[in-house]
């Protein structure tokens, strides 16, 4: 595809939310440049034979660096790819992705598989079931997740806090429910057995890079509350 293609079908999305390189030469226009968070994932230079799910992959920047390290990449949102500068990437890179239009809390591991790669970002402080979201992500990992969430990091961080949001007290926006902290997001991680490999907060942000965990006693919790791993 030539340049002046690749600008035009760029124009053609109302809103990119990731700013990236889709093409050589051309940045789309997002508010969010993401650059530093693939940096903080640090996936290994080689994917081949791995399996990568992204969740809530907005405009498809993290899905697509996953590709080009050779994985394979299943792609959920519950907006259709149209919906979003998603499609219009596919289109310019030449690369398709497994894409399914679904509610987090629709998963399955029966459906989709497991993965040895999951990203869970920027999603968590949008659902109003925040354990229950942690726990199918855990179900369908077998090696390591990212997580990144707008956080409460102005609350005390010696003890596990959520601030709940109503309608749409946060930026205007009413798919925002919760600003869980740093504690918060450990804990609850950990009660969906996962293990914390490391983790950072800035602003009102958190990211964690976590590994599972399969001793059973860990997974007791989950079978408890929401019937997993039966």
């Amino acid at each position: 595809m030539d340049i002046e293609e690749a600008k035009r079908l760029v124009a053609s999305v109302k809103h990119w939310h990731h700013r990236f390189e889709v093409h050589p030469g051309v940045i789309t226009p997002g508010s969010y440049d993401p650059g530093f968070l693939l940096d903080a994932v640090g996936f290994p230079a080689d994917l081949t034979g791995q399996r990568v799910l992204d969740i809530g992959p907005s405009d498809g920047f993290f899905s697509l660096a996953a590709r080009r390290r050779g994985a394979e990449v299943v792609v959920v949102d519950y907006r259709a790819k149209e919906a979003h500068g998603f499609a219009v990437m596919e289109q310019i890179t030449g690369c398709s992705f497994d894409y399914h239009c679904a509610n987090i809390y629709d998963l399955s591991a029966a459906q989709l598989g497991t993965f040895d790669h999951v990203l869970f970002l920027g999603l968590l402080y949008h659902l109003p079931d925040m354990m229950k979201a942690l726990a199918i992500v855990r179900s369908l990992s077998h090696g390591a997740m990212y997580l990144e969430s707008h956080a409460a990091n102005d609350l005390p961080q010696d003890i596990a806090l959520a601030r709940y949001y109503r309608h749409d007290a946060l930026a205007g926006d009413i798919t925002n429910f919760w600003s869980p902290n740093a504690a918060c997001i450990r804990d609850m991680a950990t009660d969906c057995a996962f293990d914390l490999v490391t983790d950072r907060t800035w602003g009102d942000r958190y990211f964690g890079r976590f590994q599972v965990n399969d001793d059973p006693a860990r997974k007791r919790k989950l079978q408890l509350g929401y019937g997993l791993f039966q």
